[in-house]
């Protein structure tokens, strides 16, 4: 272990037991200080209403009776029923007085999107956070945030915006960025990847992203766990790292851990970054796969949610154009990965099938230019590709010269793809495959697209390094 790790690591590595569940599915919401006009707070209103939030909420404001033709309660204590969750976007010196009233009406629960507490780095906001959060445990009350989105979850119906995707999915989203957030969300919509969970914990003076990610970790709706952080505790991160290795995947964008990186990171969200060294070791150690921006992050996200861990990492780079094959070869040998060596029966049987001039038959396979007017030569080379005991990948670069035969292309992928159990990968070259609707099929059957070969394999690599942690536990 680096010396880096044994100097900062704290001792702490119990079980973080996460007490969360009233964020992600309260029965009950109040939205304290909510705009009458359209101001940046109305969106938790917009977005509950998109969602079709079918439970009691409640609008809390001073002064207005009534904000876009609902009732509203000049007090927390005027709400005649229960509350389980109170969303907080009232300016900062009345947020004491708030959470005193959640405390006697026995909210269990506080989104707490007003900021100008600790990010603001000076010694006020960092005061008045302290005194806000020993109000709220005093209270039994937990804190998400503050200066954050607090919750996305379809399921739920809850949305801190309006518009996003109403479907649930096996994702993860752990922010403490609210916008990002919302970004990545819809990113991962456009490929038919839908999150059952996204969270902007924001300052995180109470939940932190430890005891998130043990919760989602310990969700059996989750399959794959995100995440954006610009700073937590080390200690408490590994206790839960350690409890839950293995279980499944973490894909974590890991920010401010130069000096210009934490000095941004500490006005964002009062975050310390620290130490490079430390990070890298703590991954490492613990199988944490590691990504350095949001286009890693949601090509990474592809291929642990559409492939699954098999095989030993032999590809196949099946390609028209010549210049982009040869430069995924290079990608696949810079990334730890193989170049797969087709057996004699399948060289011999390519050999047969394409023209004698303008391809090659060794692995990368450059069926020609000719192949994006005669679609058979990308399908039955496909197809002998993915029968060969020795290849375990096929990256596919291809497509025709119109949507109607692009739309054949897509649709046999999607044949050969049922008939196997091995990975196809599908790159919709800038060029090739230009209308985005005709790769939707694509998603949709569990086939995922890069634009490049290159990132294509990045990605893929990533999986097969942690393929290959997963295997070393046992």
């Amino acid at each position: 272990m680096d010396s880096a790790y044994d100097d900062t690591m704290s001792a702490e590595s119990e079980r973080i037991i996460p007490n969360i569940k009233g964020f992600l599915h309260p029965s009950s919401i109040a939205l304290v200080g909510v705009p009458r006009g359209i101001k940046p707070g109305k969106v938790f209103f917009l977005g509950l209403l998109d969602q079709g939030f079918d439970r009691p909420l409640y609008l809390v404001h001073p002064q207005a009776e009534i904000i876009d033709g609902h009732p509203t309660y000049r007090s927390i204590l005027d709400i005649p029923g229960r509350v389980d969750l109170a969303i907080i976007m009232s300016p900062r010196e009345s947020v004491p007085g708030i959470l005193k009233e959640c405390c006697a009406k026995k909210i269990g629960y506080v989104i707490l999107y007003t900021s100008g507490f600790s990010e603001t780095g000076n010694k006020q906001g960092v005061e008045e956070e302290e005194n806000i959060l020993a109000l709220a445990r005093s209270g039994g009350i937990r804190i998400l945030g503050p200066n954050c989105m607090g919750v996305y979850s379809p399921a739920s119906r809850l949305a801190p915006f309006p518009f996003m995707p109403k479907e649930s999915g096996r994702l993860a989203f752990l922010s403490q960025s609210g916008s990002l957030m919302n970004l990545f969300v819809n990113m991962c919509a456009g490929r038919r990847l839908f999150l059952r969970y996204a969270v902007s914990y924001g300052n995180s003076c109470d939940v932190d992203f430890p005891e998130l990610l043990a919760g989602m970790m310990d969700d059996p709706d989750v399959r794959v766990v995100c995440s954006y952080c610009e700073g937590m505790d080390p200690g408490r991160l590994r206790g839960v790292l350690a409890q839950s290795r293995g279980k499944k995947p973490l894909i974590m964008w890991k920010v401010g851990r130069t000096d210009a990186g934490s000095r941004a990171a500490a006005s964002h969200t009062g975050s310390l970054g620290g130490k490079e060294t430390l990070w890298k070791s703590l991954f490492r150690q613990y199988g944490v796969i590691e990504v350095f921006d949001i286009e890693e992050m949601f090509d990474t996200v592809q291929v642990f949610s559409f492939l699954t861990l098999q095989g030993q990492g032999r590809i196949a780079v099946l390609s028209g154009p010549g210049g982009p094959a040869v430069s995924a070869a290079d990608a696949v040998e810079t990334s730890g990965l193989e170049m797969a060596s087709p057996g004699a029966d399948t060289m011999q049987s390519l050999r047969e099938l394409l023209p004698s001039t303008g391809t090659s038959v060794c692995n990368p396979i450059d069926v020609g230019l000719g192949a994006s007017f005669d679609l058979r030569l990308y399908l039955e080379t496909l197809e002998m590709l993915m029968e060969d005991p020795g290849i375990d990948c096929v990256i596919i670069l291809g497509g025709g010269v119109s949507d109607e035969m692009n739309e054949q292309y897509v649709q046999g992928l999607i044949d050969r793809k049922r008939r196997s159990d091995k990975h196809i990968i599908a790159i919709a070259y800038p060029g090739f495959i230009q209308n985005e609707k005709i790769l939707v099929p694509l998603y949709e059957s569990g086939i995922p697209v890069y634009p490049t070969p290159e990132r294509a394999i990045r990605a893929y690599a990533r999986m097969m390094q942690y393929q290959r942690f997963i295997r070393s536990l046992t």
